[in-house]
Parts: C-alpha cells; sequence; structure tokens
C-alpha cells in the first residue's frame, strides 16, 4: 500500500543541498568508522542529536508523516529503555545501565531526518565497504605485524569480528543495485573483508551467521542475483575452509578447541571460553528463576553471580564476568520476563518491517534486505555474547537499523512522487 509522504509544508532550510550533503556523510560515517576509529558511533550519535536539535521544528510538526511509518520500530526501542528503567528502579539503579537504551532510543530521530533531507542512499555500500576493508586491514596489522593473538581494532576480539561480519553480510544486499557501474565489485570486496576480520579476530559466534545470511539471499534475493547466491555462498565455505587450512589464521584451533573445551566441562573444568559460557548460562537461568518478573538488575548480576558462587551452584571462576554470554539468558538474568520480551522485540520489530518492505518491488528493496541481514546476524551474535551490553555494537544495531528504515521508506517515497517508476535517492529532490 503506497504511503501518504509529508502532507505538512517542508521547512526550506530541511530540504537544501547542505542538509541533504551532511546527512549523506553521516550514512556514509556509520559503517566507515565503526571499526576503524576510536570514536566509532559515538560521533554519529552526537551528530543526531545535533542535528535532530536542528531539525526540531520540522521534525515535530511533521511527526506523522516522518515516524508513522516506523512507529513499532520507535516504540520497541521505547520499550527497551522503559523495561530497563523498571528494572534499575525495582532493584538497584545505577545510571551507567541507562546509558544504551538511552542512546539507542534516539537512533529513530535518524528516520525523520533521511526523510527531511532525501540523502544520497547508495553511499551506504561505499561507507560498508570503506569500513570493512578498513577492519581487514586492522586485523591483518594486528595478527601479523604486532603480533596480537586475536584482531580486535579498537574494541575487543568479539564486537570487533562479529561487526565485521555483520557489514560484510550488509553489502551483499547491494550486489543489484552495484551492478553495471564502476562500483560494482565493491559489494563483493566488503564481504570478503568482512570475513577476513572476523576470521583473524578469531569469534566463532559470527561465523554461523555467514550461513544463517544466505536464508534471506536466497529466499528475497536469488531473483536479483541468481547464481550469484550459489557462487558467494562456496566462495564463503571456500575462504573457511582456506582459512583453516592456515595455522597462521588460527581458525582451525579455534574449531577444535570447541570439541576439546566440551570435553574438560564435562570433566569438572568450566575455565575455558566454552566451559565458562555454559557455567555462565547455568547462573543465569538460576538468577533468573529466583527473580522471575525484573530480574536481579543490570547492576546486580555481579552481586547475583557472586552468591551462587559463595552458594556452591556455580565454579568460582566465574567471579569475574559481568554478563551471561547469552543475550536472552542475560535478559532474563538481569530483567526478568520483561526483558526478555523487550529483547525479542528489539529482534522482531525490525525484521517484521524489513520483510515487509521486501514484498513490494522497488528500489527500496536492497536497504531491507541490508536490514534483514543486521536483524539475524545480531540474533546469531547473541547466541554466545551480550552486543547489548557494549556501547559500539548496541549503538550500531539502532542507528544501522533506523537508517536502513528511513532509506526504504525515502526510496518508496520517492518512487511515489515520479508516479510509480523507479526513482533514486539522488533525484526528485525538494526544492523547497
Amino acid at each position: 500500500m503506497a504511503h501518504r509522504f509529508l502532507e505538512f509544508p517542508i521547512d526550506r532550510f530541511a530540504t537544501t543541498a547542505r542538509a541533504s550533503q551532511f546527512c549523506t556523510v553521516l550514512i556514509f560515517l556509520l559503517p566507515a568508522m565503526a571499526l576503524t576509529t576510536h570514536v566509532s558511533v559515538g560521533l554519529i550519535e552526537a551528530a543526531i542529536l545535533l542535528s535532530g536539535l536542528a531539525f526540531a521544528g520540522p521534525l515535530w510538526h511533521q511527526r506523522a508523516t516522518l515516524f508513522g511509518s516506523a512507529r513499532l520500530v520507535i516504540l520497541a526501542f521505547a520499550v527497551n529503555l522503559g523495561v530497563a528503567s523498571i528494572s534499575l528502579l525495582s532493584t538497584s539503579f545505577d545510571w551507567r545501565f541507562m546509558e544504551n537504551p538511552i542512546k539507542m532510543l534516539l537512533a529513530p530521530v535518524a528516520i525523520g531526518l533521511i526523510l527531511l533531507t532525501r540523502p544520497r542512499a547508495r553511499i551506504l555500500w561505499i561507507g560498508l565497504c570503506v569500513g570493512t576493508v578498513g577492519a581487514a586491514g586492522f586485523a591483518v596489522l594486528q595478527r601479523f605485524v604486532l603480533l596480537m593473538p586475536r584482531a580486535e581494532g579498537f574494541s575487543m576480539p568479539i564486537t570487533f569480528g562479529d561487526l565485521a561480519m555483520a557489514m560484510g553480510l550488509m553489502s551483499l544486499a547491494g550486489i543489484q543495485q552495484a551492478s553495471r557501474t564502476r562500483w560494482a565489485a565493491l559489494p563483493y570486496l566488503s564481504f570478503a573483508a568482512g570475513v577476513i576480520a572476523s576470521i583473524l579476530s578469531g569469534s566463532r559466534g559470527g561465523w554461523l551467521a555467514l550461513l544463517l545470511s544466505f536464508l534471506p539471499m536466497y529466499s528475497y534475493g536469488r531473483h536479483a542475483l541468481g547464481r550469484r547466491t550459489v557462487v558467494i555462498l562456496a566462495a564463503s565455505i571456500g575462504l573457511m575452509g582456506a582459512a583453516s587450512l592456515l595455522p597462521q589464521t588460527g581458525v582451525r584451533e579455534r574449531l577444535l578447541d570447541v570439541s576439546r573445551e566440551i570435553t574438560l566441562y564435562k570433566n569438572g573444568n568450566p575455565d575455558t571460553s566454552v566451559g565458562a559460557r555454559l557455567e555462565m548460562w547455568k547462573g543465569a537461568w538460576t538468577l533468573f528463576t529466583e527473580h522471575p518478573v525484573v530480574g536481579i538488575g543490570r547492576a546486580n548480576y555481579h552481586l547475583g553471580m557472586n552468591d551462587l558462587i559463595d552458594r556452591g551452584l556455580i565454579n568460582p571462576a566465574m567471579r569475574d564476568y559481568h554478563h551471561a554470554h547469552n543475550e536472552l539468558l542475560n535478559a532474563l538474568a538481569t530483567q526478568g520476563l520483561l526483558g526478555a520480551l523487550a529483547l525479542l522485540a528489539l529482534y522482531a520489530v525490525p525484521l517484521r518491517f524489513f520483510t515487509r518492505q521486501l514484498r513490494a518491488e522497488g528500489p527500496h528493496r536492497p536497504y531491507a534486505l541490508a536490514g534483514v541481514l543486521l536483524v539475524l546476524s545480531f540474533i546469531d551474535f547473541g547466541l554466545t555474547q551480550v552486543m547489548f551490553a557494549h556501547h559500539v555494537s548496541s549503538a550500531f544495531y539502532a542507528v544501522t537499523v533506523c537508517v536502513l528504515v528511513g532509506l526504504c521508506l525515502e526510496q518508496r517515497r520517492l518512487v511515489a512522487d515520479a508516479g510509480g517508476g523507479f526513482s533514486d535517492a539522488r533525484t526528485n529532490r525538494a526544492t523547497g
């Protein structure tokens, strides 16, 4: 169903070429800087906040038009903040644990900014390529020049490797749009670079996303990509296989460690990567059963785990961990059933939005497919890591989801403005 856009007059300042260029730069910098700079996504968050203040008038007066189609996505972020507040107020309040939910709720401002300023949407694919190639460069430098055991960029190995994989997978959504242009090779280069950075980080949890991604790629992209979907899958498996044969990458050792560490855990030794996770999951589930509604509280997780250690319910080696290394179990332990529902909404609502967008033909489809790949990647990452406990990963998810939502809606609006014909974000700009 066609959306009705901009029922209110557009503020002249919001539609100038300079505003459009500024928003275009932000879309480029979001993936380009996420893993290649110390400031990471923080600079983008600050820019969104300042832009939101500068455009407060048109954003407020046109709120129904700008945000109406994305209201459920915005509601999911609002519910996440509300549940975090309820849990902390019911247990032990600590402002540190409000930072990520508050900043995630700021991200939907990007939707309105995109619809107001009409940026160049395709710049996203260039930003993804710069970000993944830069991450791969850092990974090679850290592993083979600095001789670090695992590449970590400016964050930590798991976050670094997982985000690199997510950006590489998102790049695949741009293959059709980049074809027959001078940028045709960028999605493939970006994908390969993201996989290389993930491999050198040794973050095993992200490697499953490589296989999961081909479900939406085949379902929604096969008509556009054809045999290239199979070629990409074969190349991915080949790249992982080649990496496992090279001892310098550490892939083979990381994979073999899984079986060895499970055996050690069964024999009573949880002091390994896999064993520690299994023990933390047991502890998190115990905390949930004892505090099922609002959880023990994010500020009390460490205290709760220490109490379980003192009671002899989990191994003392778990004393130094501050989250459960599983997104759902961590939510259950710290925020109870309310937290688990809020977490599921952060996944399910954007995923529903993007899959519904994919049902309609149009230039918005690559951005919707990128959104599906992003959400599925984070669901996979959450099996062995708490991505929303870290600022870089939680901010990247929230801002990127909202940017992709905004780009989907903007591309559909441009088609509607053109009377149903193809239109790109670089055409049909309002002049005020």
